[in-house]
């Protein structure tokens, strides 16, 4: 007779069964989108956005050497161009080609970052972060517009944080050389791809060293586990720096970009280098900043909405609390490298000295979920187990968020025209005030509860938890439906509006412009100088030096005579990326130099200048 399952098996195949269903849901959603994406990306007949990897691709293909406009390249790691070299040599290094490449590392990316949250917290947690993160459509529009080493990268990080992990556990002895072989593989490809891998070099070591501390054995097996991939990182990370500083070649002496990684982070700001090196003071306030724009940036991505840039809101410092709550929870034990790896990429971005950009927060999304998450979870457990406490250190924090909200709030209405540039409008200030003096309101309240009706309370309300539970489960999984259905509607669009893009709309559109008026109208091989060099490189096979953001007319005169400028173009953005704008750094040059510049080309957005003949010119004035 065939024995019936009991109902503990029977619940037990029921469950494996629905979570099997609900990962291949996960995995059929992610690479339908992937494929939306290879099929979707701007289709152009070449790049109109950054070409910089493209052409460090084709240069490595073709000539076997790491240069872009016939320099060197020493501040860009070669991963990814390596990769696309790679993947070009079979297909070709077309842009949809490029940009398939990228459609695919996105698509692994986001399948490694749920299996890692999966293993680590739960198939309910990894399906809501997964869904957040692929349905927020900035993330398709960067795909599909530039060719940049974020998403491999995310791809590749995910991989050494899942291998650690598993190799962590295993008990065999001694371990699958193929598994440490992969890993070191993954290490390596993350350090070459972005310089942040670093990252993950700094948490190895890191996590072995507490190991170490806490139990000389654990330490012992996890070094002799992780010591190859770990000298492997090492050693990638060391063969760059030295071959980068041998071929370094600078076109002008600016602090920051294009140095090395390590030399921007000391300079003030770096879109504006003429402001200098940073002082000790400046650290401090930069790191607030950081906090704040990443952590906002973090919410927007999460909530699709805009948040304020201001530290007592509640999509800044409650998400940030929640964060340090369920990174601290994690590590009490001594944590696994994912932990480690989320402190330091963190801290790298803290003292960065250029803008919030959501490409950087991209590869870490689906660790500050799981944080975010177990920081609700902690703070929840210690309020129940320590009402009053919980109960005072709710109301301090609470009311001195409430008070810096609403000096926040009315300082932005009295002063439209914030001194401090603060970002956002004062409906959101004055919603953290509310938020913030409910919950003063509810610290006071249990603190002041009397101790001997906490555990009648507690009982009285111990039966409606579960519904509770569930009702808070079922508002979550609508939120993140409606976020994540209006999120794939939003890419949808933009996907069908790419298949037939209007080029002036692209954001280096004068460079075009500009670029395809020199290429048709002046003689071959003169030398131009712009902003973006290695754009106009790409479109006119001039040679192309960089206009950089110097307001000294002295100092630029010195350098166009230097590299032998023949050609000036400047573009007219309203938002300039650089400060200062190379509007106003051309206006001084020529304020100084009247008789050296002559117009030739004015467009919608640009205009190109020749320079009086100087040395070796290879033009006429």
């Amino acid at each position: 007779m065939t024995s019936i399952p009991s109902p503990a098996l029977r619940h037990e195949r029921e469950t494996r069964l629905a979570g099997s269903l609900a990962d291949g849901a996960v995995y059929l959603f992610l690479l339908l989108l992937g494929t939306f994406q290879i099929t979707h990306y701007s289709h152009f007949p070449d790049f109109v956005g950054d070409v910089t990897y493209p052409d460090l691709a084709r240069s490595l293909l073709e000539n076997g050497s790491y240069q872009i406009r016939l320099l060197a390249e020493t501040t860009l790691p070669p991963g990814l161009p390596l990769i696309l070299a790679l993947v070009g040599k079979f297909t070709g290094l077309s842009p949809g080609v490029e940009f398939a490449a990228i459609a695919v590392f996105t698509t692994l990316g986001l399948i490694s970052g749920y299996i890692l949250l999966r293993r680590v917290e739960g198939r309910g947690v990894a399906i809501l972060a997964s869904l957040l993160l692929a349905s927020y459509f900035p993330l398709f529009g960067f795909n599909i517009a530039v060719v940049f080493p974020e998403m491999p990268y995310f791809f590749f990080s995910m991989v050494v944080l899942l291998l650690a992990l598993r190799i962590d556990r295993v008990d065999d002895k001694p371990l699958p050389i193929v598994w440490i072989s992969v890993l070191a593989a993954a290490v390596v490809s993350a350090v070459l791809i972005r310089s942040v891998g670093v990252a993950l070099l700094a948490a190895f070591i890191s996590w072995i060293a507490v190991t170490f501390i806490r139990s000389p054995k654990a330490g012992q097996r996890r070094a002799t586990r992780f010591v190859i991939p770990l000298a492997f990182g090492l050693a990638a990370q060391l063969a760059w720096s030295v071959w980068a500083q041998r071929h370094q070649l600078l076109e002008w002496q600016l602090p920051g970009y294009p140095g090395s990684y390590t030399s921007q982070l000391a300079v003030k700001d770096g879109q504006h280098p003429e402001l200098g090196l940073a002082r000790w003071s400046d650290i401090p306030v930069r790191i607030e900043r950081n906090i704040v724009t990443r952590t906002g940036g973090l919410a927007n991505i999460l909530v699709r909405r805009h948040v304020s840039e201001f530290w007592s809101s509640p999509a800044v410092f409650g998400v940030f609390f929640c964060i340090v709550v369920g990174w601290l929870s994690s590590v009490r034990k001594g944590g696994q490298l994912h932990d480690w790896y989320y402190l330091w990429y963190e801290c790298i971005f803290w003292v960065w000295p250029w803008d919030y950009r959501d490409r950087f927060v991209y590869p870490v999304v689906p660790l500050a979920c799981l944080y975010i998450w177990r920081g609700l979870k902690a703070i929840r457990s210690h309020l129940l187990r320590h009402p009053r406490r919980g109960g005072l250190v709710l109301a301090l924090i609470a009311g001195a968020l409430f008070l810096c909200s609403a000096a926040f709030a009315l300082r932005k209405i009295s002063f439209p025209i914030d001194p401090d540039h603060l970002r956002g409008d004062h409906l959101q200030m004055i919603a953290a005030a509310l938020f913030w003096g409910v919950l003063a309101v509810a610290g006071v309240t249990a603190l002041i509860f009397p101790h001997d009706k906490w555990s009648d309370f507690t009982r009285a309300i111990r039966p409606a938890l579960p519904a509770f539970q569930f009702s808070s489960w079922v508002a979550l999984w609508l939120g993140v439906g409606f976020l994540t259905v209006t999120g794939i509607k939003t890419i949808i669009g933009i996907g069908h509006n790419r298949l037939h893009p209007d080029l002036t709309q692209e954001s280096l559109y004068p460079e075009l412009d500009a670029s395809n008026w020199i290429r048709t109208h002046e003689p071959a091989n003169l030398t131009v100088m712009a902003r973006e060099p290695e754009f106009i490189f790409h479109y006119t096979h001039d040679p192309a030096v960089w206009f950089p953001p110097i307001s000294d007319p002295v100092a630029l005169m010195a350098g166009v005579k230097r590299l032998h400028a023949d050609l000036i173009l400047v573009a007219h953005h309203p938002n300039s990326y650089w400060l200062p704008s190379e509007e106003a750094c051309f206006q001084a040059l020529q304020q100084a130099y009247p008789s050296t510049f002559r117009l030739l080309y004015r467009g919608t957005l640009s205009s190109v200048y020749a320079v009086a003949p100087h040395g070796n010119s290879g033009r006429s004035f």
